[in-house]
């Protein structure tokens, strides 16, 4: 028992299966009491809209999965770095260098890149120790505990498509639940027959409103290449508040690129975001010159 409980992560699998209870449950009051999906599977045989309405579940719950179990981007315990400027100096003649560089271009030098003394690793640029899984994430965004994991540069992507999804499959299954109740005269003989209906609108609804505002953040932060842990943590984060202006984003390529080549169609394997993140300090110096 002892075994179980130490090597089976409880904890995701609750969660987990407390999200398909969910979704099923919804599904399930829709298919089996008066709705327009039960008229269309076992009435009208109109199974086009049945099967449309069922892939959407389907899709819902694969980029779910896809998120949770996709490797955020956990940085190896035994990297090494491939990035310039990755290793912090340990000798005198080359902070002395950097001192010097830092004066002449006023970009902030690499030196203030942090090495994690939990993982004992470099941290590549915009990477953060997550304290729930005790590892470091590359471009991390945050913790989902929604899905019992990390959002990094690997499954970002993910965990979007599952909200867009997801709000969509909401939307159409409250317009179906709405349609679905039954009128009475008597109030409390309307909350008998209606209850199951009634408890599924109120999931839909509280779930509409927290996938909603989470789209359009992640939305923002997919089209301006920024993340949540970026965004709140700005002031304790040494390669962002050395920046001589405030509202710099360094990673910013433009919204295109940022949306479809570094958040939809990136390749899985780690960015070089000190290049980027050099390229836009410089471009803001000689602009500011």
């Amino acid at each position: 028992m002892q075994c179980l409980v130490r090597f089976i992560p409880w904890k995701k699998v609750i969660v987990r299966t407390c999200h398909l209870l969910l979704v099923f449950g919804v599904v399930a009051s829709l298919v089996f009491q008066s709705s327009d999906l039960h008229t269309a599977l076992y009435d009208t045989s109109n199974y086009l809209y049945c099967i449309t309405y069922g892939l959407l579940v389907y899709v819902s719950l694969f980029f779910y999965f896809m998120t949770c179990y996709t490797d955020p981007g956990y940085v190896p315990y035994k990297r090494v770095p491939d990035w310039m400027g990755g290793m912090v100096s340990t000798s005198d003649e080359d902070d002395d260098d950097e001192d010097i560089s830092e004066q002449n271009t006023k970009i902030p030098s690499n030196s203030h890149l942090r090495k994690c003394l939990l993982c004992n690793i470099e941290q590549p640029l915009r990477s953060h120790h997550c304290d729930f899984c005790n590892r470091c994430v590359l471009k991390y965004d945050h913790h989902c505990p929604y899905l019992e994991t990390c959002i990094g540069e690997h499954n970002h992507r993910y965990f979007w498509c599952f909200l867009l999804t997801t709000d969509i499959l909401i939307v159409w299954s409250m317009m179906l639940c709405s349609r679905s109740f039954i009128p009475f005269s008597d109030w409390s003989s309307w909350l008998h027959i209606n209850k199951f209906r009634l408890f599924s609108m109120h999931v839909l609804i509280i779930s509409l409103c927290a996938t909603t505002i989470l789209f359009c953040i992640h939305s923002f932060f997919a089209f301006t290449n920024s993340t949540t842990w970026e965004r709140v943590s700005r002031h304790r984060i040494t390669y962002l508040n050395r920046l001589p202006d405030e509202q710099l984003n360094p990673f910013h390529q433009g919204y295109c690129h940022n949306f479809f080549c570094s958040f939809l169609c990136h390749r899985m394997k780690e960015q070089q975001w000190d290049i980027v993140y050099r390229k836009r300090t410089e471009e803001n110096v000689i602009l500011n010159m």
